[in-house]
């Protein structure tokens, strides 16, 4: 049944989007378009259903790549009408470039449970490969992404097709044998082995996030804005190419939030039983605000990309840029409540270090210290987090030692190793 139903849903995607386009600017083709979205999340959770016990990894990236291209595709329809063809193809490639990066793992996924045959799976994996290259090429400037596009999307209507003939048939399930005696230590190893593939997860994800946040961000944003709008723009007009991977790197950072909330939940799901889960749906909260927030950057790219000169957009791209800024420090409280929560959970954890939780605290004390300061006063200049942020630094750190330590005492447990095995399915 789930699988059946995501076949339909690949090859009524397909319709309901192209004949959206075909009808941009009209309300029918609006509604078309977000149907569309629609049914590319469902995809994403039915896959995510039917894969998050064997291959939750694939699962998740899988997941979050079909709901930032829901999004994106949604906000394009949106930024159409209110700045233009350019921000609306900017969204567009952004769309197509989530989707096929958050596909290869997919596909390696179905190869690995033989649920398609590996010629096929080979076929997706290079058509997805083949669409995200495209889809980088088109932001960089070069018309090439039509053609790249073309294998993975015959691939979506094979794959879609062989859904609804047969759904998702996973190899056959062997009951797990009578626990031998040293089940109980096999226990502990299976959660020692999930808490360092949860640690590596998050840690590796937060490590991804500081450096495209500071490329983006600092390297590009920050240095391209300035006090004076007819200079902003000038500056940005002059950095168009980098300007649109930095809006296309801070999307990423939307994606991998998302994916370290729940690794952190993972990781503290033993230490309480709802906070994990407060914990990580208020931070995929805080990325989709911070998704709405680089809608506005999208639109100022297109408006830089489409306007006929710079004295009559510059405005325009100015009041784009601030708005960024205001929603993304109003989401930012949403992310100090997370930081305050992972804190608390940390303290009462009996493997994070009292001095790491009390430092990620203060980071997210610091969050909500300048984002409810800046909303309360307009005269607010502080910028406590510029000190406190290192929070997010260590526990990043200790994620990652902590994981490589896993690791190294699973190898080192060899009879501990054994006896799981003996537990699971063969």
């Amino acid at each position: 049944m789930t699988g059946g139903c995501a076949g339909a849903f690949f090859l009524l995607a397909f319709v309901s989007y192209g004949m959206g386009s075909a009808l941009a600017g009209q309300l029918a083709g609006t509604a078309l378009v977000v149907l569309n979205s629609v049914m590319v999340a469902a995809i994403g959770v039915l896959a995510f259903r039917a894969l998050r016990r064997s291959r939750p990894g694939a699962a998740w990236t899988y997941l979050v790549a079909r709901g930032a291209e829901a999004f994106l595709l949604t906000a394009g329809i949106v930024l159409l009408d209110s700045a233009g063809a350019g921000a609306a193809d900017i969204a567009y490639q952004g769309a197509m470039l989530s989707l096929g990066l958050g596909s290869l793992p997919f596909c390696l996924a179905l190869d690995r449970q033989r649920w398609l045959p590996r010629w096929l799976a080979v076929w997706g994996f290079a058509g997805y490969a083949l669409l995200a290259t495209g889809a980088a090429a088109e932001l960089m400037g070069a018309g090439v992404g039509v053609v790249l596009a073309i294998p993975g999307g015959l691939f979506e209507i094979v794959f879609g097709l062989l859904l609804l003939a047969r759904g998702f048939v996973p190899s056959a399930a062997v009951q797990p044998s009578a626990a031998p005696v040293g089940a109980p230590s096999a226990v502990a190893v299976d959660g020692d082995s999930r808490a360092g593939r949860a640690a590596l997860a998050a840690g590796l994800g937060l490590l991804l996030m500081a450096v495209l946040a500071g490329l983006a961000n600092f390297g590009v944003v920050d240095r391209l804005v300035s006090s004076d709008a007819a200079e902003t723009s000038t500056q940005m007009l002059s950095n168009q190419r980098a300007f649109v991977l930095a809006v296309v790197a801070l999307f990423a950072v939307v994606c991998l939030d998302v994916l370290v909330a729940w690794a952190l939940r993972a990781f503290f799901d033993d230490t309480h039983r709802t906070v994990p889960l407060l914990s990580a749906w208020c931070r995929t909260a805080y990325a989709v605000v911070f998704a709405v927030a680089i809608t506005y950057l999208i639109a100022a790219a297109g408006l830089l990309h489409d306007g006929p000169a710079t004295d009559e957009i510059s405005p325009n791209v100015y009041a784009y840029i601030t708005e960024f800024e205001e929603i993304w420090s109003l989401g930012l409280i949403l992310f100090g409540i997370h930081l305050l929560m992972i804190g608390w959970l940390a303290w009462r954890s009996p493997t994070v270090p009292t001095w790491v939780a009390v430092l990620v605290a203060i980071a997210g004390a610091g969050y909500l210290a300048d984002s409810i300061g800046a909303l309360v006063s307009a005269a607010y200049t502080i910028q406590v987090a510029a000190v406190t942020f290192g929070g997010e630094v260590v526990l990043m750190v200790w994620l990652l030692v902590f994981a490589a330590r896993s690791r190294s005492h699973r190898r080192s447990n060899p009879d501990g190793n054994r006896a799981r095995e003996l537990r699971q399915p063969a």
